[in-house]
């Protein structure tokens, strides 16, 4: 258990590191690409964690070697690719189904499945799966196991809940921003109606209820200028309102860049919201 959770622990912050290199070489700048706020990409641990277990599962039931030192690095490779993006496939739907948005997005990619997963980074998996096993494993085994028992459980506890006080704060902070993106997509189309034909909508059935009072038409028309004009007024002042709170929403979402919703949004796919792509892209604008 102890091992188990090391390697998840350590093979997520390496997977953390490898995204946000990827991604400022890339990009030409430093994003937190991952789907929590501290240094973990949980999505990397269980995908190394699966293969680790895959492989003395296999050596157990097919007599395969489960030295990694000495197993084939064909097969771990095959392992890799295989375990690795089954892990891949169903994290980035979980995701999707559960928050309406993805943190990755093959579909621009040839031989891609709905955009989780692409034939071109399952490859890849599995060049680093092999590398990772034939190298890196082995020497994060013995560093493990030549800590005490007694602070690994120490060390793992602290870890561990800062790990789920995270996911926690994470999920809060995305089912906020998706209901701030909501708001901010009702605030355009009510700023989008008042902007259009609600002005002389209004103006005219008024004017029609004014035109049936019994007084002299040159009382009417003076009415109908002086409702004109105070209908205009309300309505501008309205939409003024409206534009005022719409532009600082934005800027509150959008300059929360270390924490909360602006980071959530730098780490999202730039297509990766189905439901909000429009809105989120006037944000990043």
């Amino acid at each position: 258990m102890i091992n188990i959770l090391w390697y998840f622990m350590i093979y997520s912050i390496i997977g953390w590191m490898i995204e946000v290199s990827y991604h400022a070489v890339t990009m030409g700048k430093v994003v937190n690409r991952g789907f929590l706020n501290g240094p973990l990409c949980p999505v990397y641990g269980s995908g190394v964690l699966m293969v680790l277990m895959v492989v003395d599962l296999c050596g157990e039931w097919f007599g395969f070697e489960t030295d990694l030192s000495r197993a084939k690095v064909i097969e771990l490779f095959i392992i890799g690719i295989i375990f690795a993006t089954l892990i891949e496939l169903i994290a980035g739907f979980l995701l999707d189904q559960l928050f309406h948005a993805r943190w990755w997005d093959y579909r621009d990619r040839r031989f891609n499945l709905n955009g989780y997963i692409c034939l071109e980074f399952s490859i890849y998996w599995g060049l680093g799966i092999a590398f990772v096993l034939r190298v890196i494993q082995p020497v994060f085994e013995n560093i493990v196991s030549s800590i005490p028992v007694r602070i690994s459980w120490i060390l793992l506890s602290a870890f561990y809940l800062i790990f789920i006080i995270d996911i926690v704060l994470t999920v809060l902070t995305i089912l906020k921003l998706n209901k701030q993106l909501e708001k901010m997509r009702d605030m355009e189309a009510a700023i989008q109606k008042l902007s259009g034909s609600m002005s002389e909508f209004i103006g005219t059935s008024t004017i029609k209820t004014v035109e049936k009072i019994n007084e002299s038409q040159d009382k009417v028309e003076h009415a109908k200028d002086e409702l004109k004009e105070d209908i205009r007024d309300r309505i501008d002042k309205t939409k003024a309102d409206l534009e005022d709170s719409y532009k600082h929403l934005r800027l509150m979402i959008r300059y929360q860049r270390i924490f909360g919703m602006g980071r959530v949004i730098t780490s999202i796919s730039k297509r990766g919201n189905k439901m909000y792509q429009d809105i989120l892209d006037k944000i990043r604008q």
